[in-house]
């Protein structure tokens, strides 16, 4: 999963144009809402509309990995690499992108796993979800 580098107006623009064009309208609220993200991001530091961008690339996976889960394949995201390479490797920044996180998908092997048949141990509710 990669995000945008920066946030600037001609990304903004292409994505509001493409929303425009695929839902054939203009809508007075949406063009509102484009002038005042044209208004605020492009003119912030890059690495803060990065990291935002960045946010962003997860609400992908989520989507990404109930979508395996619902296929049977098993998933798991991660960091932890070094993103400089793997954006070397993909050519990502001619992209104007930059890798976030990765997701290796595929099947267990369940012979040989020892892990395969123990009890997943998860917090309880009550120390994980916090009511007010």
């Amino acid at each position: 999963f990669a995000a945008w580098d920066n946030y600037t107006p001609e990304r903004i623009n292409s994505m509001f144009d493409l929303v425009n064009e695929q839902r054939g309208f203009k809508n007075e609220g949406w063009e509102a809402y484009r002038q005042q993200l044209l208004n605020h991001y492009p003119q912030r530091p890059a690495q803060q509309n990065f990291e935002h961008a960045a946010r962003q690339a997860y609400i992908g996976l989520g989507s990404a990995l109930l979508a395996a889960a619902e296929q049977g394949i098993d998933a798991t995201p991660m960091e932890g690499f070094e993103p400089e390479k793997v954006d070397q490797i993909l050519n990502l920044a001619e992209l104007g992108l930059k890798s976030v996180l990765l997701l290796p998908l595929g099947y267990r092997e369940v012979e040989g796993d020892w892990l395969v048949n123990l009890k997943k141990v998860r917090r309880s509710k009550a120390d994980f979800i916090i009511q007010r």
